[in-house]
């Protein structure tokens, strides 16, 4: 790896990151979240990547969404606490599995396979950020890195090339 990509690739993490922690903390809204750091990363480390590409970054976390309040209305756990240190409820973890499963297939329908949307329908399913909100948040968020982030990415690809 060049010095020179190992900069640019951490300085671009870095600023997206930073974009969104501070429309975070100005609008007291919770913009930044575990899947964003993995987007955020194949953004500026593998920009060629299709998981990379803004179609695969917003259909497939829209999905992941989408998937996450499916397999909790499925499951009945709209209720049921979230996961936490005290604990893993039974109905959350049918929900995450459901969640996962059909992300992973509609993502590969859709072609916009899209790891980190995983981690996204985790949070979902799980209760941590269930409520319609949160899934405003979370779509807000995703948009917004990838606004920031696409600029960034064809910058990386151009100078890939170089």
């Amino acid at each position: 790896m060049r010095r020179k990509d190992l900069w640019a690739a951490s300085l671009g993490e870095g600023v997206l990151v930073l974009v969104l922690a501070l429309i975070g903390w100005a609008s007291h809204q919770p913009f930044i979240f575990a899947s964003l750091g993995p987007t955020a990363y194949e953004q500026v480390e593998t920009p060629q990547r299709p998981s990379a590409h803004p179609y695969n970054v917003i259909v497939g976390h829209l999905i992941a969404v989408a998937t996450g309040f499916v397999a909790i209305a499925a499951v009945r756990a709209w209720n049921v606490p979230a996961v936490s240190m005290h604990g893993v409820p039974l109905p959350r973890v049918w929900a995450a599995v459901l969640a996962c499963v059909l992300t992973v297939i509609a993502t590969q329908l859709a072609r916009a396979t899209q790891p980190a949307a995983l981690s996204t329908t985790l949070l979902v399913s799980l209760g941590i950020m269930q409520t319609w909100l949160e899934a405003g948040v979370i779509v807000s968020a995703v948009l917004f890195i990838t606004c920031v982030g696409e600029p960034i990415r064809r910058l990386r690809l151009k100078h890939a090339g170089s």
